[in-house]
């Protein structure tokens, strides 16, 4: 292939990426600088020019191709994060690591996590009874919830799982030992129901519960 016909080439690759830097978002220096040395580049290569077309778009690519790059790796605004089930959908904000969830049927339908009280959530959690993934999404967000509290406040009670033996996990979630997987969470699930400290239960039960999941765990 002839230099003119690589150039060519290269042309067409770079107007491709350009195109592209230019739909992905609001463009930075480099992919304008990237640009209008690809465009100049074509007008060099149009007038058969080519010792000055093919050193244009061979930096105007390169500029392009760093543009792109870090577009790519800058974290992307207003990104949230879904999570659905029956009766919830929970949602991330990535920008401010905010969660919050919204209920999607019952008597508390339309209702947003963060609005409802204490008594409200546990007369929710009852709900739940017959929707095992629904009540986990709302122990993980009251869980979330309480540990951003707890950040703010000097932190968190300390996990004892270390020092917990099996034994005693198992007569925290009052399971017969050797009991499966699928066992421990539903007792977790059941438990942490009645004592999570966000429907008015208690933190250390509420850590010991966690604690003895999370040696079964290991």
């Amino acid at each position: 292939m002839t230099v003119g016909g690589l150039f060519v080439l290269a042309s067409v690759i770079g107007a491709a990426l350009a195109w592209l830097a230019w739909r992905a978002s609001a463009p930075s220096p480099r992919a304008v600088g990237g640009i209008a040395l690809v465009v100049l580049a074509l007008m060099f290569a149009a007038g058969r020019q080519f010792a000055l077309a093919l050193p244009a778009g061979i930096l105007g690519i390169g500029l392009l191709r760093s543009a792109m790059a870090d577009a790519r790796a800058a974290p992307q605004p207003n990104r949230i994060s879904e999570v659905r089930t029956n009766a919830l959908v929970m949602r991330l904000d990535h920008d401010s690591g905010k969660m919050d969830g919204e209920v999607l049927s019952g008597q508390f339908t339309g209702r947003q996590l963060s609005q409802m009280t204490v008594a409200e959530l546990q007369d929710f959690a009852q709900e739940l009874d017959v929707d095992p993934d629904s009540l986990s999404l709302l122990l993980a967000y009251l869980d979330r919830r309480r540990a951003a509290h707890a950040d703010k406040n000097s932190g968190s009670l300390p996990d004892s799982s270390g020092h917990m033996s099996v034994e005693e996990a198992y007569r925290i979630l009052g399971l017969e030992p050797g009991a499966g997987m699928e066992d421990v969470r539903m007792a977790h699930r059941r438990l942490m129901k009645r004592v999570h400290p966000d429907l008015g239960g208690s933190d250390a039960l509420a850590a010991m519960i966690n604690a003895a999941k999370a040696r079964l765990e290991t």
